[in-house]
C-alpha cells in the first residue's frame, strides 16, 4: 500500500531478474452509472469516482468503467477487470501484466493521468 497514492495499489508478482517487474495495480473506485458522459470525475482521499452512461445491467456499467480506465492509463482493455463490487458502486478494479522499472514513478504517471481525465472532462 502507498500512502501518497492511496486509491492505487500496486502488487509485484514476480521477482524482479534481468527484465522489468510484472505488476498488478489495484484501483478503488466509485461509479455513478446512467451518467451523461464516460469520464473520471473525482480523485478522493481514497478513491476514483467514474461516471459511465451506462446503466447498471448485465455487467454493462462494469465493462464501461474498466474501458475508462483502460483508455486513461493506455494500459489494453482486455487486462482491466472489475475484482470486487460487480453489483455495487464500491468497486476495486485490477490491472493485470504491468512491467514496470520504477514503482514510484509509475504510481505518480498513473495520477497524473487520473488528474489531466478530471481536468479534461475525459468522455466518450
Amino acid at each position: 500500500m502507498n500512502g501518497k497514492f492511496p486509491f492505487l495499489h500496486l502488487i509485484k508478482c514476480a521477482p524482479r531478474g534481468n527484465a522489468r517487474g510484472i505488476y498488478k495495480l489495484h484501483l478503488s473506485c466509485y461509479v455513478k452509472p446512467n451518467s451523461s458522459a464516460n469520464r473520471v470525475t473525482a480523485l478522493g482521499t481514497n478513491r476514483i469516482d467514474v461516471s459511465v452512461a451506462a446503466a447498471p445491467r448485465d455487467g454493462a456499467a462494469n465493462l464501461a468503467v474498466s474501458q475508462i480506465i483502460a483508455e486513461v492509463l493506455k494500459v489494453p482493455k482486455s487486462t482491466v477487470e472489475v475484482i470486487r463490487g460487480a453489483k455495487a458502486r464500491e468497486k476495486t478494479l485490477c490491472i493485470t501484466d504491468l512491467r514496470i522499472d520504477d514503482e514510484e514513478a509509475f504510481l505518480q504517471q498513473a495520477t497524473q493521468a487520473l488528474i489531466d481525465a478530471t481536468e479534461t472532462k475525459h468522455s466518450r
